[in-house]
């Protein structure tokens, strides 16, 4: 028997199987029709929604970059914060979300052998939080609570720079919060 489902409904849950297979598989030996046997479904409806796996892969990537950016965008968009509030709210919800679940796909991203699809990841968060980051320093700027001459340039800057920090799991979480928060005091004085 058929069973249909609501347009958007069917498409997250072939982003989600999809996401699955590759995590147990690897992206490149993973085909559609793949997830479409995982689904139980005839491969021509992936098709249907995703011209390929391509296109799947990576809107899969935006749609978990927004997930997983959300809680830091609710604390941008409140630009009457001074920076070491935002920082230290930043700092909570980052360790809230490493704990709470909303890394949904970190097997696949942090797996072995998955390093260009981690990167990949990296990129379509920063491009998710830029425009935030850029208000809210703008917003910093105005108070006079910051002193750099660009506003944009400063947040690509400690956006793409953290990167090292936020990945390298070998120092502890808490310290990790800690030197990034200083190093981004430090920059935007």
């Amino acid at each position: 028997m058929r069973i249909s489902k609501e347009p958007e409904v069917r498409r997250q849950e072939i982003i989600d199987t999809a996401m699955r297979v590759f995590s147990e598989r690897g992206y490149e030996a993973t085909t559609m029709k793949d997830i479409a046997r995982e689904m139980k479904v005839a491969s021509g409806l992936c098709y249907h929604y995703f011209p390929n796996k391509q296109e799947l892969y990576e809107t899969a990537v935006r749609q978990y970059a927004r997930a997983c950016t959300a809680g830091f965008v609710e604390i941008f968009r409140r630009t009457e914060l001074s920076l070491d509030e935002s920082l230290e709210l930043l700092g909570n919800v980052w360790k809230t979300a490493r704990t709470g679940g909303v890394f949904a796909y970190e097997s696949f991203f942090h797996g072995k052998g998955n390093e260009i699809f981690h990167y990949q990841l990296d990129v379509a968060v920063i491009r998710e939080l830029l425009p935030w980051v850029t208000a809210y320093l703008d917003a910093l700027k105005a108070r006079g609570e910051i002193g750099v001459p660009d506003t944009g340039a400063a947040a690509r800057f400690v956006l793409y720079g953290q990167i090292g920090m936020v990945d390298d799991r070998s120092i502890p979480l808490e310290e990790r919060i800690e030197r990034i928060k200083e190093l981004i005091v430090r920059t935007l004085a």
